[in-house]
């Protein structure tokens, strides 16, 4: 199998993005993209398709099965991961990769993604204390726990962009695993902003749950945070009405 690697290099140094092709050839039909970016590192001289000698190129990985998320990057314009993405998925003689672009690029393929975890951390997604998962939840934190952090999401999301507010499904499905199982005095302030930062944001389009590489039916944790975060609201409501009730005297005749 032969196959143009048409990539999209960007020098930190010069700080300018430039295009440049490579041949690959492997006997290998379930070949991924992952295994070609190492094989064409490993060659002791590495030419792009005209012959001109070129620096390694810089992508990330870590795990190679799936379940890391680092090799997140464009492949024919989709978010996928170069590891669970194979060569002979594409009919076309030419395959191109490109960094995401809702990430600064450090070098090559590598983007930054500090951002989603900055998103975690603004918006405190994580436990303080031990707590029992309660039985109807658990179905719904294990499918949240799949998350690969990876990125996918958001770069096809049509609402995120850089610098804005919008957490994206990045935040939401780690929300999804705490929002019901917080203590009282984290909860208000947790359901607050999944609304603002999340809920009010997001358009609906669920290109997410189509690119997410994990599988995870991100409808459904939507529809679960969705239903968690007003059986919130509704009990805040309900008992902000009754202390502001006013009491009444009874007096009893005897």
């Amino acid at each position: 199998m032969k196959k143009k690697m048409k990539i999209l290099r960007y020098d930190k140094r010069e700080k300018q993005s430039f295009w440049q092709t490579f041949l690959y050839e492997t006997d290998d039909e379930e070949g991924t993209v992952a295994k070609a970016l190492n094989d064409l590192n490993q060659k002791e001289e590495l030419k792009d398709i005209e012959g001109n000698l070129a620096k390694p190129i810089k992508w990330e990985c870590s795990c190679l099965q799936a379940k890391c998320g680092a090799c997140a990057m464009l492949i024919d314009g989709m978010p996928q991961l170069a590891c669970d993405t194979k060569l002979n998925a594409d009919t076309r003689d030419c395959i191109e990769l490109m960094p995401l672009e809702k990430f600064p690029v450090v070098e090559d393929l590598i983007v930054d993604r500090k951002v989603m975890f900055y998103n975690l951390e603004r918006l405190r997604v994580w436990m303080e204390d031990k707590t029992q998962i309660s039985m109807e939840d658990i179905e719904n934190v294990s499918e949240a726990s799949r998350c690969l952090q990876c990125g996918c999401c958001l770069e096809i999301c049509t609402s995120f962009f850089p610098g804005s507010e919008f957490a994206g499904t990045a935040s939401l499905v780690p929300m999804a695993r705490v929002l019901r199982n917080l203590p009282k005095d984290r909860e208000e302030g947790m359901q607050k902003a999944y609304q603002k930062y999340i809920f009010e944001g997001c358009e609906k389009y669920n290109a997410c749950h189509h690119v997410c590489p994990a599988g995870i039916d991100i409808a459904r944790i939507m529809a679960h945070t969705d239903a968690a975060a007003a059986a919130s609201e509704t009990k805040r409501k309900n008992l902000s009405l009754f202390r502001t009730i006013p009491k009444k005297e009874i007096r009893v005749d005897i």
